[in-house]
């Protein structure tokens, strides 16, 4: 499903954020020249815009300026270099993404299918609201002093538009898990009704050894799916969500600054514009990850179901093979980790909240000295 996309997610190597081509080396050497390229530039930007500060910016606020936009820069050069890097293995991922969907179309007879239109419509809506996001920020810059936006346009563009693909690359996981999921039910359904239902018109098959190991495969192939995404992008993510509770806590810091009367009501248009892209988008990162938590649940409830209904035609080789896929189940956790430092779910997103409002605290009296 994502080899059939890469005509349209190839235009991404503009930004660095995936191969321009598969085969060619020669393409994929200029690539890598160009995402270089790129990093430098932010880099001499950077220390151009430190050397000339502007003088009637507060100290406090100048120092929040620069550290935001070194975060931002940072995330950057860890986006660019660990796909840089790792060509080879963005189409290994894209490979065992495509094997997985034949297994389960060809041994575990799932109807593959696509994305729904909702997940379509969420990614296109995230993606416009990221770009679209940038043309208030740039009117209030023409029109008034916005220290470093066009220094840092880069950066934030590179970030969003990565998170737009790992938005689509977690839904893509999700849907696998749900497809697994959805195929375990209908095995657990034909055991408690001792095979004597008519699922897929053949009940006997999704009960049987050979249907077992399919699924025991599958989920092998899952995990290690996830497995190369979280080590594909995992310091990615990392840097991803620290710039996103940076930029968002700084700007809510700066809309009650532009409240206080202490800067412009112009400003007020580009901290809210900068505010709820960043919002939206760890908001939508979290719920797909809970998603994938979720189905990981759910699929380990199913293998789990399976032990606690025990048919009388099952052969032993069947209880065996039952309880492997059962250990494997509950050891190959099948989440979104960021290099072990978290993991993507509701719990980042409540702990993210948490700790905007403990340094909103400390940055508004800070400003009060």
């Amino acid at each position: 499903m994502l080899y059939s996309l890469q005509p349209y997610l190839k235009y991404f190597a503009l930004m660095g954020l995936v191969p321009w081509s598969e085969k060619c080396a020669r393409y994929q050497f200029l690539q890598r020249i160009y995402s270089v390229f790129l990093i430098l530039i932010n880099v001499v930007m950077f220390i151009v815009s430190v050397a000339m500060p502007a003088s009637d910016e507060q100290l406090l606020s100048l120092m929040v300026n620069v550290i935001v936009f070194v975060a931002k820069i940072v995330a950057m050069t860890v986006v660019l270099v660990q796909m840089t890097i790792q060509y080879d293995g963005y189409y290994q991922f894209c490979q065992e993404l495509k094997y997985l969907g034949l297994r389960l179309q060809g041994e575990l007879k799932i109807p593959l299918g696509g994305l729904s239109w909702k997940c379509y419509t969420k990614i296109l809506g995230l993606g416009a609201i990221c770009l679209v996001a940038v043309i208030p920020s740039a009117y209030v810059s023409f029109n008034v002093t916005l220290i470093y936006f066009w220094v840092s346009l880069l950066p934030v563009l590179v970030i969003r538009m990565q998170c737009v693909l790992l938005l689509l690359y977690v839904d893509l996981l999700g849907h696998h898990m749900r497809l697994l999921g959805n195929r375990l039910h209908d095995v657990l359904n034909c055991h408690m009704m001792d095979a004597n239902c008519v699922l897929d018109g053949n009940c006997k098959q999704l009960c049987s050894l050979e249907f077992l190991l399919e699924l025991k495969q599958s989920h092998m192939e899952l995990y290690q799916l996830f497995t190369h995404f979280n080590d594909l992008f995992g310091w990615s993510i990392l840097s991803i969500f620290v710039v996103l509770f940076l930029d968002s806590t700084i700007n809510i810091y700066w809309t009650q600054q532009v409240l206080a009367e202490v800067y412009d009501n112009t400003y007020l248009i580009a901290t809210i514009s900068t505010f709820i892209p960043t919002f939206a988008i760890l908001f939508a990162l979290c719920r797909c990850g809970e998603f994938c938590r979720m189905q990981n649940m759910l699929i380990g409830s199913y293998v789990r179901g399976l032990t606690c209904h025990p048919t009388l035609q099952r052969e032993p080789a069947y209880n065996d093979l039952l309880m492997e896929f059962t250990m494997q189940v509950e050891h190959n956790v099948l989440i979104i980790n960021a290099e072990g430092f978290m993991n993507v779910d509701n719990s980042l997103l409540m702990s993210i909240l948490a700790a905007k409002v403990t340094y909103l605290i400390v940055l508004m009296q800070f400003s009060s000295l």
